[in-house]
């Protein structure tokens, strides 16, 4: 039987069972955005093994950081086409893409952008409720 190709869409589903599975299991000791940055991190993990994800940043925080240095526009750029690559093919396709750079800072950017991307994904599907 032929392998049905994963879209986005596919990705999605996927995820939000990883996420139901993880919130029942912790309860509701962390926010869903945090389990969410957790369950895409360990998809990274799969593709590269040596990558250890950043806890995410709080944007709560009262202390107003320069923005890393690795963040220089041409990364940006090149994380904003890994991002549109998962969204046109999917999540696998993407973080290949990321792992092949080799660039650690590069992957942890990447981890935090996507997760916020899905998070609003799964926010206007209705999926997650956005907590203020």
């Amino acid at each position: 039987m032929p392998e049905i190709p994963s879209t986005i869409e596919h990705d999605i589903a996927e995820l939000e069972r990883q996420l139901e599975e993880k919130k029942a299991a912790l309860g509701q000791e962390k926010p869903e955005k945090e389990i969410l940055h957790e369950v895409v991190g360990e998809r990274i993990q799969q593709h590269v093994p040596t990558y250890v994800p950043t806890p995410p940043v709080s944007t709560s925080s009262p202390i107003t950081a320069e923005p890393p240095s690795y963040l220089a526009q041409e990364l940006k750029d090149k994380i904003q086409e890994i991002v549109k690559l998962v969204f046109t093919k999917n999540l696998d396709e993407g973080i290949k893409e990321a792992a092949k750079t080799g660039n650690m800072a590069l992957i942890d950017a990447f981890h935090d952008i996507l997760t916020d991307e899905l998070y609003n994904q799964l926010i206007e599907q209705r999926k997650l409720t956005k907590v203020e």
